[in-house]
């Protein structure tokens, strides 16, 4: 792997492999396909999906789409979100610990993962039901029927808030037979083992029950932990003694060390000829090591590969608007792209005393997510009126505590808990007149609940003063932020059959979302005390960060689909976007960032202990106060998209192909300010995205062989935005210079024409699958896959931080027998153990002088994709 400058702008270019597997591989398979020929080709299988309320083959929907059966998944190893990339060009999937949980990008459009009050852009839908998180990916991806992707915005079907897309899951009902099964699966790189069991009962024709189970347990993972020993003092801000603590070799020695445990129970059946219901219940738990051990620190520009940290020079040169800071070097922490990380626990005897800090015992690093789903879905169809209702409730807790130093040094530390609850109810009539017309009503809403609470150590401070809360002598500051949500929705479309061959469906969704959120910080060290301003009774108002918002919008499209043939269908559609704004419930509450008093920014002043707002003292709830830093706005696209679908030589081959293109308006993002010390949540003035995408597959005329090929085209650009400078940019690079008067926290960059992160230009995949018996009652199957994508950006806030572009090669090895009771596979993915990075962002307190000639850059620590996989799965069915 290297690192290297490329271009008059600076760019980082990052490439990595290891020892590769021979590319002889994929044609050794294909080479075993040519056999006996039939002359006349089989047919794909078609696969039925609900992505407009009705259900309807993908070949006939105007809806550009990537649908995966079981089968297909079962054949290409796709056992999880992030396996989804594998068959879907222009999707990312990419796990993360803190915020939302997850970043999913489709076409180069999604959210960051940094702050937990953003909803994801790119929808979840389990079993017909919208989540608002993107850790809903926690949820498992298992006994599920079909996955289906659907591309730009969907507005009108899905809930609320898919800008940039769905990616939608069904999970298997009981069915009209007996089923049960058993499967292990043992993954040999991370030392992973899965066991799963289904059991699926027709107790009679108005009843069926399925109990499906999965637990995984992962004893070491992909990243060691390289942090050994080590020791943090701390300063008592009350008597000025400083106390050493010993810090031991992290509990933790590998990331993520993943354990999961998935139930769902479903209860469904048919009442009547008319009447039918599901119901469904569902228990998921997800833990790892550490909620941040996926960011490998992996490169140190400003000393040449050597670690560092900013530290204020000593003495002060006279006569400086700003402090001036110099790189301290810290040559023992790794960083270097190597599969390797220091994370440290937090110090047992600082841990003892917050509870929060040592939830998981001993100071440990780890995560849990908890969470329970109840679904109960309801059909009934009278004679010209199919009506459906889904109800459901979900309840999600989670915590972690976790090392955000960035390398094998104890320096940062936090610890957080948050609840979300949410009950929603949708409703809609879908007519099936014998006429030209017909017609989609539906009402949805939604009520949620969130509370986040987190705890933050930095900057090796201790107060042993007076203190209401023992548990913070060792916090900076700690966290309390809640919101309550409330979404009343009504959608409908009109279907007309112009002609036999030609329809035109129009509709819109009516929304009006309310989002009423509060924001403390119930205790900042006395230190910080002028940065972080804490609550104070007597003073709740500026020490409160609140916010009622209320959100409407109307949201059309209209399509246009000609049947040319029986099998070609060509359309064009017109598709509008709408999320609503918010609150960043995990945002800082800063003297470096003051309210805005009836529109005139609150300067503050030092003189001023514990409130620190300056001018701002003395408001009184009849001013109109608004904390810029924690409220963002709705972000809204329009565009369009042509497609076309043909099924051909006697549905042997199915090519879909679409161009696209669409226009941001305030892009919800949130970026880390390093002067602050803070992740902001803001909105990107404009952005834009178009390309086209070409997906095939072919059931070739040789028994038993299945090719099937994508190719995606892709620009994501910024088309106006100013945001905070990356620590340590200067002027050449596009921050400052600092004007008189000025902080580091006043400077902007402009982003404008930068492409957007996740967004590569070229990607796809080429995969082939071959079945055939080889005798005995046996049959031997193979499936290997190519996928690619070209460079891109890893940072939106860090322009030139560049992946180069990569292939990885998944391939599996099946061999069953002819009733298909058993199966044992060979499957691997990533091959030849490519390493690549999904994103990328500096080191807090590692960039400095921001907005000066003197500025040097942070550390860069960068998320990447997992490296080789090598699994035995043994499956049982009876």
């Amino acid at each position: 792997m290297r690192h290297k400058r490329r271009g008059d702008g600076g760019k980082m270019i990052i490439k990595g492999s290891r020892p590769s597997l021979s590319g002889k591989l994929i044609l050794c398979c294909l080479a075993w396909a040519v056999g006996s020929a039939n002359v006349l080709a089989a047919e794909i299988e078609e696969i039925v999906v609900t992505a407009r309320a009705t259900e309807k083959s993908v070949r006939e929907i105007p809806v550009a789409i990537t649908a995966i059966n079981e089968n297909r998944m079962e054949d290409f190893g796709i056992e999880s979100f992030t396996d989804l990339e594998a068959l879907t060009p222009q999707l990312t999937v990419a796990r993360s610990g803190s915020g939302n949980g997850a970043f999913i990008g489709i076409r180069g459009i999604g959210s960051a993962t940094s702050s937990i009050g953003i909803e994801s852009s790119v929808s979840i839908i389990m079993d017909g039901v919208y989540m608002p998180q993107a850790r809903a990916i926690n949820e498992g991806l298992f006994d599920v029927s079909q996955v289906a992707v659907l591309k730009g915005p969907q507005a009108l079907y899905f809930g609320k808030n898919a800008t940039g897309g769905v990616v939608s899951f069904m999970s298997n009902n009981p069915g009209d037979e007996f089923e049960a099964s058993a499967r292990i699966n043992h993954e040999f790189e991370s030392e992973d083992l899965t066991l799963e069991g289904i059991l699926s009962i027709p107790i009679n024709d108005k009843i069926g029950i399925r109990i499906a189970a999965q637990t995984s347990d992962m004893d070491k993972g992909w990243i060691e932990n390289n942090a050994g020993a080590d020791t943090y003092t701390t300063l008592d801000i009350f008597t000025f003694a400083s106390t050493t603590f010993e810090n031991p070799e992290a509990a933790g020695k590998w990331w993520p060390g993943e354990e999961s445990t998935n139930v769902r129970i479903t209860v469904a059946g048919d009442l009547s000829d008319r009447f039918s219901y599901n119901i469904k219940g569902s228990y998921a738990e997800f833990s790892q090591t550490a909620s941040s051990g996926g960011g490998e620190l992996y490169s140190c520009p400003t000393l040449n590969g050597v670690a560092h940290r900013a530290v204020p020079v000593d003495p002060q040169p006279p006569g400086r608007q700003t402090v001036l800071y110099e790189p301290m070097p810290l040559p023992d922490v790794d960083c270097e792209f190597n599969g390797a990380r220091g994370i440290n626990d937090v110090p047992p005897g600082v841990a003892a005393k917050n509870d929060l800090l040592n939830q998981f015992g001993d100071g440990d690093n780890g995560e849990k997510y908890e969470s329970y789903n109840l679904t109960a879905t309801f059909d009934y169809a009278f004679d010209n009126v199919d009506l459906q209702t889904i109800i459901n409730y979900h309840d999600a807790d989670l915590a972690w505590v976790s090392d955000f130093d960035g390398g094998g040094v104890t320096s940062i530390f936090a610890a957080e808990k948050n609840t979300f609850e949410q009950f929603a109810v949708e409703a809609r009539a879908v007519t099936r007149f014998d006429s030209s017309l017909n017609f989609v009503l539906g009402g949805y809403y939604q009520s949620t609940d969130r509370f986040f609470n987190q705890d933050v150590i930095f900057a090796f401070l201790q107060w042993t003063g007076p203190i209401a809360d023992p548990n913070d002598e060792f916090t900076a500051y700690n966290k309390e932020s809640a919101t309550d949500g409330e979404t009343w929705s009504f959608y409908g479309e009109l279907t007309w059959d112009i002609t036999d061959q030609l329809v035109l469906t129009a509709g819109a969704r009516f929304m009006k979302e309310t989002k009423d959120s509060w924001f403390i910080q119930p205790f900042t060290n006395p230190a910080v005390v002028g940065l972080f301003p804490p609550f104070d009774p007597n003073n709740p108002i500026l020490t409160t960060a609140a916010a009622d918002q209320t959100f409407k919008n109307l949201i059309p499209e209209a399509t246009l689909t000609y049947a040319a043939t029986d099998n070609v269908t060509i359309y064009a559609a017109y598709k509008e976007g709408f999320k609503s704004g918010g609150f960043s419930n995990s945002a800082i509450l800063s003297n470096l960032s003051p309210p805005f008093v009836n529109g005139q920014l609150c300067p503050a002043d030092p003189a001023l202990p514990g409130v620190n707002f300056g001018s701002c003292i003395g408001v009184t709830e009849d001013d109109e106060i608004e904390f810029r830093d924690f409220v963002f706005d709705p972000e809204q696209n329009r565009g369009g998209e042509i497609g076309i679908k043909a099924a051909l030589f006697d549905n042997s081959v199915l090519a879909t192909f679409e161009l696209f293109y669409y226009k941001f308006r305030d892009l919800q993002v949130d970026f880390f300010n390093d002067a602050q010390f803070a992740f902001v949540t803001s909105n990107a003035g404009g952005s834009e995205t178009y390309g086209g995408e070409l997906q095939v597959e072919w059931a070739t005329p040789i028994d038993g062989l299945f090719l099937s090929g994508s190719f995606g085209w892709l620009e994501s650009k910024f088309t106006e935005f100013f945001e905070f400078c990356y620590g340590g940019q200067t002027p050449a690079d596009g921050c400052g210079p600092l004007a008189p008067g000025q902080t580091e926290t006043d400077l902007r960059q402009d982003l404008a024409g930068n492409t957007r992160p996740g967004a590569p230009r070229w990607s796809g995949h080429l995969a082939a699958s071959y079945e055939r018996a080889i005798g005995n009652n046996l049959v031997l199957g193979t499936t290997v896959n190519v996928q690619y994508k070209s460079d891109q950006e890893l940072s939106a806030s860090i322009p030139g931080v560049i992946q180069d572009g990569y292939a990885t090669l998944d391939a599996n090895v099946r061999l069953r027998t002819a009733d298909g009771r058993w199966q044992l596979a060979f499957i691997g993915k990533n091959l030849t153990d490519k390493l690549a990075f999904r994103g990328a962002g500096d080191i807090p307190e590692t960039g400095g002088n921001t907005g000066t000639p003197e500025g040097f850059r942070g550390d860069y620590s960068g998320g990447a994709i997992r490296p080789r996989q090598l699994e035995l799965e043994l499956t049982y069915r009876m």
